[in-house]
């Protein structure tokens, strides 16, 4: 743990000031929650069938074709998931002595479900101002639509189809191999984030003893393995896409069209590879938010990403991940890329029987010896300098992080006005983890209330880690 050494810095100040971290404020808390647990492979809505879609658009808003193709794509992704989901349970009925392969009758049911389904509706939408990105989420009770898929003419239908209708099946295939794809687009924007995660966490543990460096060795594995059944899909889903386009060029008989697109293995191997994708995605993305210092360093890598211009850094002296031991000073660089206010927090662990573990904020920089927040791009700021931060009971990791503003907070008047009023040293903040990550104490003013300029708004952070351990 680190400690704040009031004694040795008591004769420094009359007036000890310490500046609040406002609790319920975020930073990103315009990215909306569903739309992140998608990307994640998290989101898990119970009692529905749901899909996600997205469309460009140019302007301010997105336009009527934005909004309808964002739907169609979301439409179509619903379907796909329900196909996938009832196909096993129809497959008695379905399903002739193997004379219809699963894609066939997963085709089959695509197609019906998208022209007849009833009860579908917008659940969410949202527009990317940054990314000029309009996203909808569509629902369908689960209820309803295993009622309608098990009821006898819409089973009819799809017989018909499978027997009939192999034009249909075909564009159906077509249609399923573009979710897939939409998907894997999806999938890209994440994989970079964790290839930069793991190229991060490298630099996070370098001056790590072994027994922490080896925490981080499944989590490192884990998304190596990821790597590699994402460009293992990535080339199955190129290939099927280039053979599809080659078959429907040679505009061959219907009936050798399907055999060689439908029956194919690869088309299943793709659903099947997919769903493995989508589980590694969740398990990792899981494993992460379980541990806080990974779950920062991830945010720390998402707010880069927004502003590659910008960077800001925090790094103990003795280096990232560096042992402490009890009594010793504890000290850390920062340092941003352009001119900014800054705010450095400490993050300790509170285990509570009754609630579990919680989160408590004490913020180190601005500080009463040093209330200027505000650095010069270059420059070095040292926190800890007067040596009041040191280490002591309980040993362990503790968390430092560090947020960087291009305008200042809008909480400093008020954290100060409340410091003062406490009449503490250092005023901690308990939260829990959820919040702690998503604000890391960055007061953000009500939508409309100030006049911004283009920079305002415009955050990023940096999360460090040291072990604190006995002599």
């Amino acid at each position: 743990m680190i400690k704040k050494n009031n004694t040795r810095i008591f004769w420094m100040t009359t007036a000890l000031w310490l500046l609040l971290v406002i609790p319920g404020m975020g930073y990103s808390s315009t990215y909306p929650q569903w739309l992140q647990a998608y990307h994640d492979g998290t989101l898990n809505l119970t009692g529905v069938y749901y899909g996600v879609g997205s469309a460009d658009f140019i302007g301010d808003l997105p336009d009527h074709d934005s909004r309808r193709l964002s739907k169609d794509r979301a439409l179509d992704e619903l379907c796909y998931q329900l196909s996938v989901s009832v196909k096993s349970e129809l497959k008695e009925n379905l399903v002739q002595k193997g004379q219809y392969s699963e894609q066939q009758v997963a085709s089959s049911l695509f197609v019906e479900s998208r022209k007849v389904f009833s009860g579908i509706r917008e659940q969410q939408n949202w527009a990317d101002p940054q990314n000029s990105v309009y996203w909808v989420m569509v629902v369908i009770d689960k209820a309803k639509a295993d009622t309608q898929v098990k009821q006898q003419d819409f089973v009819n239908e799809v017989v018909n189809r499978l027997a009939n209708n192999q034009r249909e099946i075909v564009a159906g295939i077509k249609k399923m191999t573009a979710v897939l794809t939409q998907q894997m687009q999806f999938y890209k924007k994440r994989m970079n984030n964790f290839e930069k995660l793991l190229k991060t966490i490298d630099q996070k543990v370098g001056s790590a003893g072994d027994q922490t460096k080896s925490e981080y060795v499944g989590i490192k594995s884990e998304i190596t393995k990821l790597g590699d059944q994402w460009n293992k899909q990535e080339q199955m889903l190129r290939d099927q896409n280039q053979k599809m386009e080659a078959l429907m060029r040679k505009n061959e008989a219907l009936q050798d069209l399907l055999k060689k697109s439908a029956s194919s293995a690869q088309m299943e191997a793709l659903m099947s590879q997919s769903k493995t994708l989508q589980e590694l995605f969740a398990k990792i993305s899981n494993n992460i938010q379980g541990d806080h210092f990974l779950a920062l360093t991830q945010d720390d890598v998402k707010n880069q990403s927004k502003n590659p211009a910008f960077t800001v850094t925090i790094t103990p002296l003795k280096g990232q991940g560096a042992d402490y031991y009890d009594g010793e000073s504890i000290r850390f660089r920062v340092q941003a890329s352009r001119d900014c206010y800054v705010k450095v927090i400490y993050l300790s662990s509170i285990s509570d029987e009754g609630t579990g573990e919680t989160r408590m904020n004490t913020l180190l920089f601005p500080n009463p010896h040093d209330p200027n927040n505000f650095i010069r791009g270059g420059e070095t700021v040292i926190i800890g300098k007067m040596g009041e931060l040191v280490a002591q009971t309980p040993y362990g990791k503790d968390i430092v992080t560090v947020v960087a503003s291009q305008s200042q907070f809008t909480d400093i008047q008020e954290s100060l006005r409340k410091a003062v009023a406490s009449g503490q040293y250092y005023h901690n903040v308990t939260r829990n983890v959820g919040d702690v990550i998503r604000s890391r104490g960055i007061g953000v003013a009500p939508p409309g209330s100030v006049k911004t300029s283009p920079t305002t708004g415009s955050f990023v952070s940096d999360t460090c880690f040291i072990v604190t351990r006995k002599m």
